[in-house]
């Protein structure tokens, strides 16, 4: 409890700067964001628990070929109390698994799994540790 006083967290849930948030309160937000928000992708980012420390992943993430920049801040918007990145994508665009976690992962973070919704269920999708990248 002294840790979240000490880090002048706002109101206090299991999740304010835990770096291990808790599965069941990112998938809740997960379906949230994925019900609400159209064009996207979400991903979990093991670490993203500092809007700060994680201006390299916005750098880097901002640059694909797929994201709408227009949208959020410069096209991604991460919430640090369930570790999710959502990236705006351009009308019509998919994003690239592959190309995503690496951004990420040039940012010094652990990109571990993507979302989507299928018939209203969430459903998790492992990003693959890339061996070579083309």
């Amino acid at each position: 409890m002294m840790i979240v006083a000490a880090l002048g967290a706002g109101s206090a849930t299991a999740a304010d700067g835990d770096p291990d948030a808790k599965q069941e309160v990112r998938d809740v937000a997960a379906i949230k964001l994925l019900k609400e928000r159209k064009d996207v992708s979400l991903a979990y980012v093991k670490g993203l628990v500092c809007h700060s420390c994680a201006l390299g992943i916005r750098i880097k993430v901002s640059k694909l070929s797929f994201v709408d920049s227009t949208r959020y801040k410069r096209g991604i918007d991460m919430d640090t109390k369930t570790q999710l990145l959502t990236v705006a994508l351009l009308p019509g665009l998919k994003a690239d698994a592959g190309s995503l976690a690496k951004a990420i992962t040039d940012a010094g973070y652990d990109p571990v799994e993507r979302y989507s919704l299928q018939a209203g269920k969430l459903q998790s999708h492992p990003f693959v540790k890339a061996k070579n990248s083309k």
